[in-house]
């Protein structure tokens, strides 16, 4: 009797262990897949700040220079957005510039007139285009209802961008 109230007291003990520890799993899945989506955000909208900062300043056409500093202005709502989200989720960013984005940024910052007005413009298509696409991916991953809500939020934004980037670039051939 004492052997079958032992295997008892162990089968109602180590079952909820294994409920709960699946249960925690997830929960560190979930918290993951947050922060990566997060930190991804945080990043693209430091780049984008200082791709249009350094476009403002460099840019010899208007509408180029007017670009930059829309850029700017949007990334740095969006930023303020990022971060606030990631305070409500315990996130701790921790963004930093992928090679390829610092290296753009290190190439353009060596350009002058129409060919950094070009470059800029090209750039800022492509990236937005992935950006575009990276979000709505992450709309299949994220679990969280204020994240999801931001990127839905913010996806017409981006396509916006990527549309003025692309009459932008288009009055560049038309009008150098």
């Amino acid at each position: 009797m004492p052997v079958m109230l032992h295997l008892t007291f162990l089968a109602i003990s180590v079952v909820p262990f294994v409920f709960m520890t699946g249960t925690f799993g997830a929960t560190l899945q979930i918290q993951s897949e947050n922060q990566s989506v997060l930190n991804k955000a945080a990043e693209e909208v430091q780049v984008e700040i200082s791709l249009g900062q350094l476009a403002a300043q460099r840019a010899i056409n208007t509408q180029v220079k007017e670009f930059g500093q829309h850029m700017v202005e949007d990334h740095k709502k969006a930023s303020q957005q990022v971060e606030l989200l990631a305070l409500k989720q315990g996130v701790k960013l921790s963004p930093g510039k992928k090679h390829e984005h610092q290296q753009k940024l290190e190439e353009l910052s060596h350009l002058s007139g129409h060919a950094f007005d070009r470059e800029y413009m090209d750039y800022s298509i492509r990236d937005h285009e992935t950006t575009v696409e990276e979000f709505r991916r992450s709309m299949g991953i994220v679990q969280d209802e204020d994240i999801k809500q931001w990127i839905i939020l913010v996806l017409p934004i981006l396509e916006g961008h990527r549309e003025k980037a692309q009459r932008v670039k288009y009055s560049l051939q038309t009008n150098p």
